[in-house]
């Protein structure tokens, strides 16, 4: 067997690949084409990530405007069990129905994002339904379980107003695994699940992303290597607080997944996280969960973000449909 140089230069076990090109695939669209060959403007290998968060945070807010002139919405700022939230809804008579709702945690690898609705305006108007998106707290500050308490405190209250079978819980990246967490939680504590839940490009195993995570970067071919679990700058070990990372309550694809609700997986063919992705799809039919997965072709991390693309468009609409369906609603 060839070897392959380790972090210092050095052979270590494995197989050696010599440096080639990565040509696009013809079938993308020239907006995804212009968009992977276009450098990103941050490299998230240069850690910690939480140094970038008043950075990102701002990008955020800025692709949120943006989101809002093609995606026109209502935005309130409220409480909901002492947890700070957005609640983000389709203006109007765009509003198909106050019954069903829908829960966002937000991406940002578990120490930034705070504040952020850029998951939830397209989906908002593409399902016209209210989403709810928690400021949870984050790492370092506030590690495992602060950020998975908030989110149950506020679901916990939606279950006043909504019937379990009219709500759907969704996250990209973090707070996808976030997600995944909390209906372990709340199987724990024999609360009513959700209708659906979607888990996109989550981070099932939060001790190793997998032959993927060796791969790409969270900006595809861009950049370093996302660093390890185990280095003191990593986001992930922010995140655990001294947690086991195999622990099932953080990694849940070494939990018993039985009684799952139906879950959409989404992720990339460049995506660090597409193994997780795709070991999550496993577990959960192996459980004999109703799960549903779906591979985009060359995109990275989260390609959704990016709503210019045909692709990401693509995206959010079978992130749409898939909630509607599951709640029972034609769409709209």
């Amino acid at each position: 067997m060839n070897d392959v140089l380790d972090a210092t230069g050095e052979c270590g076990p494995g197989l050696c690949l010599p440096t080639r090109p990565m040509p696009l695939p013809g079938s993308l669209s020239q907006e995804a084409r212009d968009f992977l060959l276009t450098p990103p403007p941050v490299d998230f290998s240069i850690g910690p990530m939480w140094a970038y968060r008043e950075t990102i945070d701002g990008q955020f807010a800025q692709l949120a405007d943006l989101q809002r002139d093609v995606w026109p919405v209502d935005v309130e700022e409220a409480e909901i069990n002492e947890v700070r939230v957005h609640i983000v809804s389709p203006p109007g008579d765009a509003l198909r129905s106050s019954e069903h709702i829908l829960l966002n945690l937000h991406g940002g690898g578990f120490v930034m994002g705070s504040g952020s609705l850029i998951e939830a305006i397209p989906i908002a108007r593409l399902t016209g339904l209210a989403v709810v998106v928690p400021d949870y707290r984050l790492a370092p500050e506030h590690p495992f379980p602060a950020g998975l308490d908030d989110a149950v405190k506020v679901y916990a209250r939606l279950l006043e107003d909504h019937a379990p079978e009219k709500i759907i819980v969704y996250g990209s990246s973090a707070g996808a695994a976030i997600t995944l967490q909390m209906i372990l939680r709340l199987k724990e504590l024999a609360m009513p699940l959700p209708a659906a839940i979607g888990a996109f490009s989550p981070p099932s195993d939060l001790s190793d992303f997998g032959d993927s995570g060796r791969l790409y970067s969270l900006n595809g071919i861009w950049g370093g290597l996302h660093i390890a679990v185990d280095d003191p700058l990593s986001e992930i070990r922010a995140y655990l607080g001294g947690v086991d990372p195999k622990d099932p309550r953080v990694s849940p694809v070494y939990a018993d997944l039985a009684g799952f609700p139906p879950t959409l997986l989404l992720s990339g063919s460049r995506d660090l996280l597409l193994s997780s992705t795709t070991r999550m799809h496993l577990a959960l039919r192996s459980a004999g969960a109703d799960a549903e997965l779906a591979i985009f072709e060359a995109m990275p991390h989260c390609h959704w973000f990016a709503f210019h693309m045909p692709e990401a468009q693509l995206a959010l609409e079978q992130m749409a449909e898939f909630f509607s369906r599951r709640l029972g609603l034609p769409r709209g």
